[in-house]
């Protein structure tokens, strides 16, 4: 396998190991009394300074286009799923919401189709099957699994969903020329001030100190904006099933971290739940990723600024 070939596979793993441990850190920020819209006013100002500083000779966005796509990222890259992350992972186990998160690549392949830029076959029907069985598995069971009120999970799978819509679209209609970085700090100028009015009207502002939950915020924000900016690349290059696949990582990572720092413990039906989630995953996932890495790589622009 060449260096080039080598890079996306890379790439999946050090995204999901990444984004697996901000799984930790958003438990430990919610459950020290962070709530979501205070989480994204944090999440908003790292990104804005980090971002807009990484991608500062590139400029700000231009035009209607860039414009229109950096509001894409706001909305359906972070302002509901976050919302539907942070408020869910306070009432369930954080390794369920990782779990829920292997949804992504899922709905990425099941929108692909409808779309006409990914073909379902019987395997990957029942890949699709396998996946939404694990969710209604983790629904059922949801007393035994200590898995939270039903309503909680559904709030968490909108998360997925919205990140598969919005790599999709990315995916078919592109990125209007933005570089990863300069496209997250456009987005993060127009979710900072919804969230920072929303955190304001709500009550949820809160300012951080020196102590391991403020740490846990800003150390999320700083992953986020890192890992998001990169997942973007990586969708312009290899494709939105591809570049989703990331979820699984995210959810295997997610539990070994989870385990790790906050000791959380799993019945055998979450250990099920994973494996069913999992083994649909490859079967959703073969053909689409090697036929949209060599499609993205050929298409891919060339940055020669």
């Amino acid at each position: 396998m060449t260096r080039d070939a080598a890079l996306p596979w890379l790439a999946l793993v050090v995204f999901g190991a990444g984004w697996g441990l901000m799984q930790p850190m958003t438990k430990i920020a919610v459950d020290g009394g962070f709530e979501p819209f205070g989480i994204m006013v944090w999440q908003g100002i790292v990104t804005l300074c980090l971002a807009g500083a990484l991608a500062a000779r590139k400029g700000l966005p231009k035009g209607g286009a860039q414009w229109l796509f950096c509001g894409q990222i706001a909305l359906l890259g972070t302002l509901i799923p976050h919302f539907a992350s942070f408020t869910a992972i306070a009432y369930l186990p954080a390794g369920l919401v990782a779990i829920i998160m292997a949804l992504i690549p899922i709905f990425a392949l099941i929108l692909g189709a409808l779309v006409g830029c990914e073909v379902l076959t019987p395997l990957r029907i029942t890949g699709v099957l396998m996946g939404l069985g694990a969710m209604a598995l983790i629904a059922a069971t949801r007393g035994a699994v200590g898995s939270g009120p039903l309503w909680a999970v559904a709030v968490a799978a909108i998360a997925p969903l919205c990140y598969a819509i919005n790599s999709t679209i990315t995916v078919t209609r592109g990125m209007g020329g933005l570089h990863p970085l300069q496209a997250y700090a456009g987005a993060a100028m127009i979710f900072l001030p919804i969230s920072l009015v929303s955190a304001a009207s709500s009550g949820q502002l809160r300012g951080v100190g020196v102590d391991i939950v403020c740490f846990a915020v800003l150390a999320s924000a700083v992953g986020h904006t890192l890992i998001y900016a990169d997942y973007l690349w990586l969708l312009t290059r290899s494709g939105a099933v591809f570049a989703s696949q990331t979820a699984y990582l995210v959810t295997g990572f997610g539990d070994i971290w989870l385990m790790l720092i906050l000791g959380e413990r799993y019945s055998g039906w979450v250990w099920i739940a994973l494996a069913l989630m999992l083994a649909g995953l490859t079967l959703v996932r073969p053909a689409a990723a090697r036929r949209q890495t060599g499609l993205a790589q050929a298409r891919a622009p060339r940055d020669t600024s």
